[in-house]
């Protein structure tokens, strides 16, 4: 199979209630979490078939080039905890308050070209908008690429150094710099693709998207807009064509 789950986030029933009706879907599944996460969920995780990796809650404040308000960071080092523990030739990242039933569209796509990063389309924006701006919910690649990627993100904003020579990785209100389309140029370099990456047909050469709708029964959250979508409630984008991000 060679796929492995990384369920990445505070420990919700949302994704760990789906763990039995999933988990014939993959290798293994790794859950990544923190430490101060609830007892009782904890004990909960630990008793489904699964692998689990906590850490205390980083400190974002002696971070460098980073938002010290934003969760880019730790969700940086919750995924970069999970996907180092994966075994797997590829990796899914999930986040922990969502689900999704059904993976293998996502995997179908992935695996026509499996040198790309393929997301989910929820929240990603058009090129015109902002350049590289992927679906970060839900994704696969292969292992090594967001090993590479991740070890480099948090060496990166943890010591500061990278900073200087790779602008691109300063994290800004602004949508040049999103947080999205920082992982997602951290993967163009960790598969050493050759600046510049300002065109179009660099993003088309190395990613695509599956639309959420066709991942079986779900549920992805908008926290910041009090969002729930889910198959009763859809996740409408206006194309799901890589082409026209």
């Amino acid at each position: 199979m060679s796929f492995s789950l990384v369920i990445q986030g505070p420990l919700n029933m949302t994704s760990l209630g789906s763990i039995d009706k999933i988990s014939d879907q993959f290798d293994s599944i790794i859950i990544s979490y923190w430490d101060e996460n609830n007892k009782s969920l904890k004990e909960y995780a630990k008793s489904r078939d699964t692998q689990v990796f906590s850490q205390k809650t980083p400190d974002r404040q002696n971070t460098f080039g980073v938002l010290k308000d934003s969760t880019f960071y730790f969700s940086i080092c919750s995924t970069r905890l999970g996907i180092k523990n994966s075994k797997s030739k590829y990796t899914i990242k999930m986040r922990s308050d969502e689900f999704y039933s059904d993976f293998s569209k996502l995997k179908q796509v992935f695996l026509q070209d499996d040198e790309k990063l393929v997301f989910g389309n929820i929240f990603a924006k058009p090129w015109s908008h902002s350049p590289y701006h992927m679906g970060d919910h839900l994704f696969v690649a292969k292992t090594e690429y967001l090993v590479k990627g991740y070890d480099f993100l948090y060496n990166s904003y943890t010591t500061g150094q990278n900073l200087f020579e790779n602008p691109w990785l300063i994290q800004g209100y602004s949508s040049k710099h999103t947080a999205e389309s920082i992982l997602a140029k951290s993967f163009l370099k960790s598969k050493n693709v050759l600046m510049p990456w300002g065109l179009k047909r660099t993003f088309l050469d190395n990613f695509d998207v599956v639309d959420i709708n066709e991942l079986g029964d779900y549920q992805a959250r908008w926290v910041h807009g009090g969002k729930t979508y889910s198959n009763n409630s859809r996740f409408v984008w206006k194309t799901n064509k890589i082409e026209d991000f």
